[in-house]
């Protein structure tokens, strides 16, 4: 007779549904403590996939129109900083406005956590909405740099980052089958936004000046995000950690390569985003055509994320994100940084919204495959965290770099830098694919 296991699993404890990664003494748990609901509890609770789960995912589509699609707008206001108000002033201190606005949004997520602990996901998100509404108030009166970073930078990003992080952290638990789907439609907001936000801002600006295009934004992100708080809500009861940081997450390997991932991700994503309209004015097209052509990319770049999130379901994540960011470093490369043309500008622009953006989709899709509920919204603060502080490390010295070196006309070294951090993230997808089927199989 073949000899018994040793060491018998005991399979209760040792899987779950819709986690890749399995507990062992030695890495951070990342399976659920406390046993599953028995079905007839189950059969208490509102349905998955159904119902009022497609509300959820509508409003935390319509927090993401506002909390990412503003972002968008930083590359009008970008370029009106470059080109017409701060033109005496040098590009790395003008990138640190659309710089700390970033990294706040990123890495305040963070907070989300011990706040909904206290407040709940409704009114957290409605806290979030008040702060950012503010900043971008505050904004319309700024006339220096050191007062837009204050207000566009420091409290408007601290605001949207605890909506962000919620309309990323909330979808996972009302979706199991159609979670791709939900979280990759939930990501194209962002991009939907700024086919409403782009040409709102610039047209604004060009009639009334900058500061009445903050307000109308203000007013704007104000009813459409308090709107979407409010119909925020958890499935279950949610008590996410009480803590800004939860070290134990931080020695996985996974959060690690997760981060690493995050952090090159971010800064070849945000360079073309905040430089690309002020190329096309140096290569001879008008300056609004050059802000339009945002909408032009936010357009691919939704149709991309939905996509992405529907083939997530029968395709692995990371093999998506891998073929993508293979395909935008290469073509930042072979298009944007060989050519002149208006053309090929075009071209370049619409095949990078379709791929460069597919981490920021599946990215949370991904977490919540690997983590438990109340792991999620921690994870996913952490790797915005590292985004941001790709974004504080990488934004001015590129600004920087643009300065001295391209002297303010010359992209091609931010191209090549920007390109290198795609493909190296390549490396660090290969390694977290094979880890986590590694792990699976252990």
């Amino acid at each position: 007779m073949p000899e018994k296991d040793k060491n018998p699993v005991d399979i209760s404890t040792s899987s779950t549904t819709n986690n890749y990664i399995t507990r062992t003494n030695t890495e951070v748990d990342l399976v659920p403590e406390n046993p599953k609901p028995d079905i007839q509890e189950e059969s208490k609770l509102p349905p998955l996939d159904k119902g009022y789960s497609w509300v959820i995912m509508f409003a935390c589509f319509i927090n993401t129109i506002f909390g990412f699609g503003s972002f968008s707008a930083f590359g009008v206001f970008q370029t009106y900083y470059l080109k017409i108000t701060f033109l005496n002033v040098p590009a790395e201190t003008i990138a640190w406005i659309s710089t700390l606005s970033i990294f706040f949004t990123d890495a305040g997520g963070l907070l989300a956590g011990p706040i909904i602990r206290r407040l709940g996901i409704r009114y957290t998100s409605i806290l979030g909405t008040i702060v950012a509404t503010t900043g971008l108030l505050l904004a319309s009166f700024s006339t220096k740099v050191w007062q837009l970073a204050l207000t566009q930078g420091l409290i408007f990003g601290l605001g949207c980052s605890i909506i962000v992080n919620i309309a990323y952290t909330v979808p996972a638990f009302w979706f199991d089958k159609h979670r791709g789907f939900a979280i990759g439609t939930v990501a194209s907001g962002g991009s939907f936004g700024s086919l409403i936000i782009v040409p709102i801002v610039t047209n604004i600006s060009n009639s009334h000046g900058i500061g009445w295009s903050f307000r109308v934004l203000a007013i704007l992100f104000f009813v459409a995000t308090l709107v979407g708080g409010m119909l925020l809500k958890p499935r279950t009861e949610y008590k996410p950690v009480n803590k800004v940081i939860e070290f134990e997450l931080l020695k996985d390997p996974v959060t690690i390569m997760i981060c690493v991932i995050s952090f090159f991700a971010e800064i070849g994503f945000s360079v073309p985003m905040l430089y690309f309209p002020a190329s096309l004015i140096d290569i001879g097209v008008k300056k609004d055509l050059a802000t339009n052509m945002i909408m032009v990319f936010s357009a691919f770049s939704a149709t991309s994320r939905i996509l992405s999130g529907y083939l997530a379901q029968r395709i692995s994540a990371e093999n998506i994100v891998i073929v993508s960011h293979f395909i935008s470093g290469t073509i930042m490369m072979a298009m944007w940084y060989t050519s002149r043309s208006f053309g090929v500008y075009l071209a370049f622009y619409i095949l990078f919204g379709m791929f460069s953006i597919q981490f920021f989709s599946l990215g949370p899709v991904m977490i919540a495959n690997y983590y438990d509920d109340d792991k999620i919204s921690q994870v996913n603060g952490i790797s915005y965290l590292a985004m941001g502080v790709a974004i504080l490390v990488g934004v001015p010295s590129i600004g920087a770099i643009f300065q001295k070196y391209g002297k303010r006309r010359d992209y091609s070294q931010i191209i090549a830098i920007t390109s290198a951090c795609y493909l190296i993230s390549i490396i660090f997808l290969v390694g977290l694919r094979y880890y986590v089927k590694k792990r699976k199989l252990s």
